[in-house]
Order: structure tokens, then C-alpha cells, then sequence
């Protein structure tokens, strides 16, 4: 009886051996997570206004917002990385001052290496438009960016930003309504 108990722990732990020994064959290494995607917090609004030195509500043409980035999905090679599943999705709001029913906005997406240098930098065109009806239009950009990469196993350190090109105006305004709220 004690033969018959036996036999099922020694096949069990054969089992178990040749998994473990196929396992530590296996040629083929985990592949690294995908680089971070960042939206900087200056850059991740633009709100415009009418001409004249009104900043209010009533003044506001169009405000649009980077409201995700999405880096999902990578392909590695040798020495570059292409995100597969890149997405961007971007809303803009018409303010009470718009008349044009329409907004374009530049935004930018750069590489940023695991020393915070830019690597690379490309600005991309949006265009919204509006009816009487419909206030807020949103957007979400597909594109499949590669990242040459000297260590691929480093990817995660890297990062994909993104953010709108703003003017010097812009850029103020939106650090002090950051400002306001961080005073609240």
C-alpha cells in the first residue's frame, strides 16, 4: 500500500522537474514594459480668450484639455521599441466668446530619455469644430511611435510626453490658474 502512495508523489515531482528544466531552457527572455507616457501639468490645458484684457468666463473662446495618454502596447527589435498601442485623447470645450465655431490647437509629443534629455520632438496639428449644438469635441489620436533604444531592457525608464505648444501667454495663464488652485 504504501508503494501505490508513493508513486503518484514521484510522478507528481517528475512533473515538476521537467517543467522547471523546460522553463530554464526556454531561450526567450521577458520582454521590458513599455516607456511611460507623462503629460507636464503646464501643458496639458490651453485656454484662449478674445482680444481685449478680459480673463474671464464671458471671454473664453476655447479651452481644450489632454485628458489621457494610453501606452499599452510595444514591439521590441534589437535597438528600438515601437509603441503599437499609443492613443492621445484630447477635448476641447467652446467658450461663450467663440463665434468661429472652430479651434485649432498644435500639441507635441517628445522622448524623453532616463537622463531627462529630449530626444526627439514632433508637433502635430487638431482641429475641432462646433455647431450651435454641440459645444465640446474630443479626439482620440492614434499613432505608433519607435524609440531608439541603446538597452531595451531600459524602456520603462524612458518616457513619451505630451503636451500643447503653447504661446508665453498661455504658458502664464495656466500656471497661475495652477497656482490658484494649489492656493485653495
Amino acid at each position: 500500500m504504501t508503494q501505490h502512495v508513493l508513486r503518484p508523489a514521484w510522478t507528481a515531482l517528475a512533473a515538476l522537474a521537467l517543467t522547471l528544466i523546460a522553463a530554464g531552457c526556454s531561450s526567450k527572455k521577458p520582454e521590458p514594459a513599455c516607456p511611460r507616457g507623462v503629460i507636464p501639468a503646464d501643458a496639458s490645458t490651453v485656454t484662449r480668450f478674445r482680444d481685449g484684457p478680459g480673463r474671464d468666463l464671458t471671454d473664453v473662446l476655447v479651452t481644450a484639455n489632454i485628458l489621457n495618454i494610453l501606452v499599452d502596447q510595444c514591439k521590441y527589435d534589437k535597438n528600438s521599441v515601437e509603441v503599437t498601442n499609443f492613443q492621445i485623447a484630447i477635448t476641447a470645450d467652446r467658450g461663450p466668446a467663440d463665434r468661429s465655431k472652430a479651434a485649432d490647437f498644435e500639441y507635441w509629443i517628445a522622448i524623453v530619455d532616463p537622463d531627462k534629455k529630449i530626444l526627439t520632438r514632433k508637433t502635430f496639428n487638431l482641429h475641432f469644430d462646433f455647431s450651435e449644438l454641440n459645444h465640446v469635441g474630443t479626439v482620440v489620436a492614434d499613432l505608433e511611435p519607435r524609440i531608439p533604444l541603446p538597452d531595451i531592457m531600459k524602456a520603462p525608464d524612458y518616457q513619451i510626453v505630451v503636451g500643447f505648444q503653447l504661446t508665453p501667454e498661455e504658458l502664464a495663464w495656466n500656471r497661475k490658474q495652477r497656482a490658484d488652485t494649489d492656493a485653495q
